[in-house]
């Protein structure tokens, strides 16, 4: 092959190599988006905490839609993508980023090809033919071999020069580092050879650096490539492991510090009032319910509260928030049943329980021991009535 064809095919590798790692690190041309595309786009790039590893867009928990609604917010009020990141992050640490920072094992996929490729550069540019003769173990063999090489390169030469390929300069240039190579090899004996000769191994060893760079690369590449949203960098960085977390598993304690530091998460308050109140830890109960009813009139936590106002021994404000919880929705078996038992028990009007038992009894849903409980105390009212 041709002394120029063989530097341009060095110099291309070398450009290509260079070439993909900058396009990769020249973040994708920003697509303007609609506010509700940013929200979602940030909730796919954000792990729920509580939701088996799916990402906030994905996940279906109750946790999840209030995450979203706060990430609406956050877009809403102008926050960057970096802040909301740096916000979850503060709150949950980096297991939140579903895409962790690019700085990483990416980076090394991305960096040790380049390396690669440099020590090939450096290889190759160490090949100096008019290098000082050093001597080296070699056959006569290869000091023939060696002989015959410059003899074909300044023959080479010739054919370049006379083809308009090389340039007089340049032809007289190689000519002379040629003809002294071939001066240090018309006296060189079986133990004695001109660098020259280590210098095309050199040459052989550096291309051959310069095409695993070129495969790890291609495989960093395959490896490390993700779709890029607006503004991300094509380095990306190899995916944590998932850690999956059973939403039973995690404790009071940690849902009152992520809604500490989320203190208008609605659903995962009245996610944790639900608990408190099956405990019969009503105090708690009752503290994160009235902190929803501050931000908004839910018909779970009026019935609740009501029922536990009637328990603590004032059954006309425990009537009035289960009725206001029944106003807004009638589709909530447990206020039916707090409403009868109420007004049957608590205000001997028996007549007054007929209707909501009857109510609860039509709903397909409820479980059986429920179902046999409502029919029985409806038997009862009548017989009172």
């Amino acid at each position: 092959m041709k002394k120029q064809w063989r530097s341009s095919i060095y110099l291309g590798v070398i450009v290509g190599l260079l070439a993909f790692v900058v396009i990769g690190l020249i973040p994708r041309e920003s697509v303007p988006e609609t506010p509700q595309e940013r929200s979602q786009r940030i909730a796919s790039e954000l792990r729920c905490p509580f939701c088996n590893g799916e990402s906030i867009a994905d996940a279906q928990s109750s946790i999840a839609a209030d995450l979203r609604e706060l990430i609406d917010e956050q877009v809403s009020s102008g926050m960057t993508d970096e802040e909301i990141f740096d916000y979850y992050v503060s709150v949950y640490d980096d297991r939140v980023l579903l895409s962790p920072p690019w700085l990483g094992w990416g980076t090394v996929l991305w960096a040790l090809p380049l390396l690669v490729a440099v020590g090939g550069l450096v290889a190759l540019s160490r090949r100096k033919r008019n290098e000082v003769p050093v001597p080296i173990a070699a056959s006569q063999a290869a000091i023939d071999d060696a002989r015959r090489v410059v003899v074909a390169d300044l023959a080479e030469v010739d054919v370049q020069e006379a083809a308009g390929e090389l340039e007089p300069a340049e032809a007289a240039r190689l000519r002379q580092t040629y003809r002294t190579e071939q001066l240090a090899l018309a006296d060189a004996e079986p133990a004695a050879v001109s660098v020259a000769l280590r210098s095309r191994a050199r040459t052989l060893a550096g291309a051959g650096v310069l095409v695993v760079g070129a495969i790890a690369l291609t495989v960093a590449v395959v490896v490390t490539v993700r779709d890029r949203a607006p503004g991300d960098l094509i380095t990306g960085g190899i995916a944590s492991q998932d850690e999956t977390r059973d939403l039973s598993t995690v404790t009071n304690e940690e849902m009152e510090a992520v809604i500490a530091a989320n203190p208008d998460v609605v659903p995962m308050r009245l996610s944790l009032a639900g608990r408190y109140f099956d405990e019969g830890n009503f105090s708690d109960a009752v503290r994160h319910y009235l902190e929803v009813l501050d931000r908004e009139q839910h018909p779970e936590a009026l019935a609740n509260v009501g029922w536990i106002a009637y328990l603590n021994g004032e059954i006309e404000t425990g009537l009035a928030f289960v009725e206001r919880s029944l106003a807004i929705t009638d589709a909530l078996p447990q206020a039916h049943w707090y409403v009868a038992n109420i007004r049957y028990r608590g205000m001997q009007d028996a007549t007054g329980a007929v209707v909501p038992l009857e109510t609860l009894l039509a709903f397909d849903s409820i479980p059986g021991e429920v179902r046999d409980a409502a029919a029985a105390l409806l038997d009862e009212v009548k017989a009172a009535s």
